[in-house]
């Protein structure tokens, strides 16, 4: 199974993700904020990236533009939305800096992991 970053700046909400894609077979790294999310990118490589966008110290779009311009080997991991943003704009601004996917809440649980084992499954 996958190693899953769940970057949420709300406790609760990380927590919920956590406990699903672990009850779904996949290991977990956390982090609150995109500043720790970029640390466990470099630290621990995860295969797929589950990003919030409005985080204190760096929001999704600034740890995206991040990884794209000074760390390009990571910028291949899959990177996903995960945001309360549902506009068509916020999601085709995803859509513009590269993200793979953008989920809205409130999270479809069963809608994410198929997601993800669909990306998984050609591993």
């Amino acid at each position: 199974m996958a190693k899953i970053l769940v970057i949420e700046d709300e406790p609760e909400l990380r927590e919920l993700m956590v406990s699903e894609l672990q009850y779904s077979g996949h290991r977990t790294i956390e982090a609150e904020n995109g500043e720790q999310g970029l640390q466990r990118i470099l630290s621990e490589a995860p295969d797929i990236i589950l990003a919030d966008i409005n985080m204190p110290k760096m929001n999704g779009h600034q740890l995206r533009g991040r990884l794209k311009q000074s760390h390009p080997q990571h910028a291949r991991i899959p990177f996903v939305f995960v945001s309360a943003l549902a506009d068509e704009s916020d999601i085709a601004d995803g859509q513009m800096i590269g993200v793979d996917h953008y989920i809205t809440k409130p999270i479809d649980f069963d809608k994410l992991t198929g997601w993800i084992h669909d990306l998984t499954a050609g591993r």
